[in-house]
């Protein structure tokens, strides 16, 4: 038997600082480029925003969730009262809603009247609450995010439930969990409180991951440094946030624009940016070091979600515009462009060369295609068309996996003189959605009032947000320079022990001013962008045929998807047609049924109309 062959031993990674003298010269240059082209350091508008990108990350990559901010979470308060003994009830359900609202309106949370839950069960066995089982299905499939209840004893008496629970908190599926009587932290001891009150504890599969989950169940969903160093960013160590590091931050944006608008390959920025001394440094007390910078890193930086502010960890991500006043180094279209695969689901030519496959990774209409023959969904694919006029698009179509569904019983569908189809195109499918939008000619007030309301909520939210990060910032400024103004002195009254105990910190609060003056003047662009007029009656009866003349035109494929998704529920799919199509509210008031004739009759018909290319 042949010896193995002896490991090389690893080696450590050797820091090499960055002088003075190499910061100085790095500066000098970077300020020397940015006088000559100062547009490369200025981000362009965006046509698409990290909501998009967000929307898709969370669809091509299965099991991904997004963590939300507080204004975007839609919470459900659960109220139980137990039936087995009424004269021990604590609180009746009367009680428990008017204190859980209070805690609501404390925590600056709106809860719809509809996701108030009220439940007269017992919680001793699990399986016996039907409308807490419809609340953890909620939480599941993404439509619930917080939890508001009276007590831990309302939620659950059982470790099955109990357990279900704690899970879906581990999971980030419940993002905030509140009660009245209780003050939850979501940390391993205040999950093992929590399980003890829920009758189970969970400290010891806790125990065993704490220090690794530590940073990602505190820090990570607040958008926080986690252990892993940003290039072009420090973390202030007084908040965790990520902050642009000066001249760092100007090299990686002038990094980007030698890709998109200048055509130069991973190798060449490589070498740019060893030439330039790109650096980096953990926090501002913490010195800078030289990084080596080869084609690798130089493609991991590129294809990093973080730059355009999409923070992802694990199974979950969350969007640091958001959260906080980050500012992103690249814009969500630049970032499409500059990665192969993403700007081909785009409908986008990707800018620079790639050893990487163009492949499809976004699918159409995910679980909304169900089979006509088995009740259920059929599997989103794709072929890529490798010669004739549409060589480089795409071959879409749904199939249906279920082996016992009839579509499969090949020889008894040939002895009955029957030929079933195991898929259907999606050039079927995009011609029903069309037939119905054409056929969404109803003035429906019920309908534009729920629109209005849908409009409204969103514009709530966002301009929640924006007034939130711009008192942050106004906060972060005020504090900041003072915090200038007193090193300022203190460099004058004491220059020694300035230079010895404090040196660069005047030039780190420089920064922080700056930062905070540049989020002031987006925050308050963003507050004047959502003072929109809401549309009237007759804007929303043509908003379908806007629908309509997109889906035609466009070749984006992400673009078709979320028309799709915002227009359809579901539909049901036949041997190459399509039977019913369900649409979301309000647009299902749209529908003129005396122009459609309705019953089994029509599962048969094949709509043969004109689809978007992305789609064929």
């Amino acid at each position: 038997m042949a010896e193995k062959k002896a490991r090389k031993p690893r080696q450590k990674r050797v820091k090499v600082a960055l002088t003075n003298e190499q910061k100085l010269e790095a500066e000098q240059k970077l300020a020397e480029r940015k006088a000559e082209n100062p547009d490369i350091f200025n981000l362009p508008e965006s046509r698409r925003s990290i909501q998009d990108l967000t929307e898709y990350f969370a669809r091509t990559n299965e099991g991904l969730n997004r963590i939300l901010p507080k204004e975007k979470r839609r919470y459900v308060i659960y109220l139980r009262k137990s039936t087995d003994d009424e004269a021990k009830q604590v609180r009746s359900l009367d009680d428990q809603r008017t204190e859980c609202l209070e805690l609501a309106n404390r925590l600056g949370v709106d809860v719809r009247e509809q996701d108030i839950l009220e439940e007269s069960a017992s919680a001793k066995i699990s399986g016996n609450r039907p409308i807490f089982d419809d609340m953890i299905l909620g939480f599941k499939t993404g439509r619930y995010h917080g939890l508001i209840s009276w007590s831990p004893d309302r939620i659950s008496r059982n470790m099955k439930e109990a357990g279900e629970v704690i899970e879906l908190i581990d999971h980030e599926y419940i993002q905030d969990l509140q009660f009245k009587t209780y003050q939850f932290e979501n940390n391993p001891n205040g999950k093992m409180l929590l399980g003890i009150l829920f009758a189970t504890s969970k400290q010891y599969s806790d125990k065993l991951s704490v220090d690794v989950k530590r940073g990602t169940d505190g820090n990570i969903k607040e958008g926080k440094y986690n252990g892993v160093v940003k290039k072009g960013y420090f973390v202030d160590t007084s908040t965790g946030y990520f902050i642009p590091d000066s001249y760092n931050w100007d090299l990686l944006r002038e990094a980007f624009s030698m890709r998109l608008y200048q055509g130069k390959n991973n190798v060449e920025i490589a070498d740019f940016l060893n030439e330039a001394k790109l650096s980096q440094r953990k926090d501002q007390d913490e010195d800078y070091t030289l990084v080596k910078v080869d084609k690798q890193m130089v493609g991991d930086i590129f294809a990093d979600t973080f730059y355009f502010g999409l923070y992802a960890y694990g199974n979950n991500f969350v969007d640091l515009t958001e959260l906080y006043d980050f500012l992103p180094l690249i814009t969500p279209d630049e970032y499409i462009a500059i990665n192969q695969g993403i700007a081909a689901d785009f409908g986008e030519k990707q800018i620079g060369r790639s050893v990487v496959n163009k492949r499809l990774d976004y699918g159409l209409l995910r679980n909304k295609v169900i089979c006509d023959y088995c009740d259920v969904p059929m599997q989103f694919q794709h072929q890529e068309i490798k010669r004739g006029k549409n060589t480089g698009k795409w071959l879409i179509s749904f199939y249906c996996r279920n082996t016992a569904c009839q579509r499969h019983k090949t020889e008894e569908n040939k002895a009955n003189g029957v030929k079933l189809k195991k898929s259907i195109r999606a050039k079927y499918i995009m011609a029903a959605i069309e037939w119905q939008l054409r056929h969404c000619t109803k003035r429906s007030k019920e309908a534009y009032k729920l629109h209005i309301v849908r409009l409204q909520d969103k514009l709530a939210q966002e301009t929640a947000i924006a007034k939130r990060k711009l008192a942050e910032s106004k906060n972060d400024l005020r504090l900041n320079q003072k915090q200038y103004m007193r090193y300022q002195n203190f460099q004058v009254d004491s220059p020694a022990d300035y230079k010895k105990h404090h040196n660069g910190k005047l030039e780190h609060y420089e920064q922080l001013i700056k930062v905070a003056n540049h989020n002031i003047q987006a925050n308050t662009k963003e507050l004047e962008r959502l003072k929109v007029s809401l549309p009237t009656e007759q804007e929303f009866y043509e908003l379908t045929n806007s629908y309509l003349s997109d889906l035609l035109n466009t070749t984006d494929l992400m673009e078709q998807d979320a028309i799709c998704n915002e227009l359809v529920l579901n539909l049901r799919a036949s041997n190459d047609s399509v039977s019913v199509i369900k649409l979301n509210p309000p647009y299902n008031l749209l529908v003129d049924l005396a122009e459609i004739s309705t019953g089994r009759g029509e599962r048969t018909r094949t709509f043969d109309l004109r689809v978007p290319n992305a789609a064929r």
